[in-house]
């Protein structure tokens, strides 16, 4: 009996021993900070410079890194907790901050512009497709329906006198976009690099650049998730650093940034491409609250928030949604 009670009790230590060892493994191996980002997107190059320059090492911070396909599918990855931070579009962010309560807030942006509607170069080509207007009818690839580019589209149809329903949206990845374009289905919309990809390929041309149809419009941004900034305010305030720092950066040496540019999106072969793109975007920190504000107006009026669900207080929310003192205390 005193036997099988030693026996018991040895395993009882061990049990809980290892419950012990696996719990301070994974404190010890968990990272500073989970940082979420969109795959082979040029307006997110500040994120890839600061990584190269090897700026969150000097500062000790260490990274995991996640890379999502679009925008949503980002917000649904902090609604699983798999990430932290993250470098999204606006658009994505404040829908499904609205519609599914995601509790995310706005610290900084990373880009201005830098997105385009293309057409199959075919279509331009031979004059049936030479404005936005002759898109009626046709089928047009977008990355996501809650996408900054999907909110252009549709505000270059209203521009032009049409409404979403004058064509139908195909939502597919924008490394398909380009290859994927027929006579039935024309054209894409998506970021930089893949429209001068296209371009560069022969396989498409700008009908429309995005800073045509909104001038100086935001369009990616640096989030955080709300639990982690009350837990890690001192972390997210050295992300926000390294941003802001990467970001100037990429304005004092273009040359630089476009070859790490080149490298991040494995265009070595395409360097001209990439400069095309990098010249089509604005990188710029600076919150553009009043452009949030008339995304969210936007989505009101297209009934893309669900009624429920829109704030009583449009000033309030988004008091609530962007905070800048991360980007005013670098």
């Amino acid at each position: 009996m005193d036997r099988n009670r030693a026996i018991a009790a040895a395993i009882v230590i061990i049990v809980v021993s290892s419950g012990i060892i696996v719990a301070a493994w994974t404190t010890l191996s968990r990272p500073d900070v989970r940082i979420g980002y969109l795959e082979k997107d040029l307006h997110q190059l500040a994120f890839r410079v600061a990584l190269v320059n090897g700026w969150f090492a000097e500062e000790g911070i260490t990274v995991e890194l996640k890379s999502y396909g679009n925008g949503a599918l980002e917000m649904d990855a902090f609604l699983g907790d798999e990430i932290d931070m993250g470098y999204l579009g606006a658009a994505p962010a404040l829908t499904k901050r609205v519609n599914q309560d995601i509790m995310v807030t706005i610290l900084a942006a990373a880009n201005l512009e830098g997105s385009a509607i293309m057409v199959r170069k075919a279509d331009f080509d031979g004059g049936s497709i030479t404005q936005i207007a002759n898109l009626t009818g046709k089928s047009v690839f977008i990355p996501g329906p809650s996408t900054v580019q999907a909110f252009l589209l549709r505000l270059a149809l209203n521009q032009s006198g049409l409404s979403s329903s004058d064509v139908t949206t195909l939502s597919t990845s924008p490394a398909n976009m380009a290859n994927s374009l027929s006579e039935a289905e024309p054209a894409f919309v998506a970021w930089e690099p893949f429209n001068a990809r296209a371009e560069y390929d022969d396989l498409a041309v700008p009908l429309v650049l995005s800073g045509e149809i909104w001038p100086r419009h935001p369009c990616c941004v640096v989030a955080s998730s709300n639990s982690f900034l009350a837990a890690h305010p001192d972390i997210a305030q050295t992300v926000i650093d390294i941003h802001v720092r990467a970001e100037e950066w990429i304005v004092s040496n273009p040359t630089a940034a476009i070859q790490i540019a080149a490298e991040w999106l494995e265009m070595e072969d395409a360097i001209s491409a990439v400069e095309t793109a990098f010249n089509r975007i604005i990188y710029d920190y600076n919150v553009n609250r009043t452009g949030i504000e008339m995304y969210l107006s936007y989505l009101i009026d297209q009934d893309i928030l669900l009624p429920h669900k829109v704030p009583v207080d449009v000033e309030a929310f988004l008091d609530s949604f962007i905070n800048t003192t991360f980007v005013e205390s670098t």
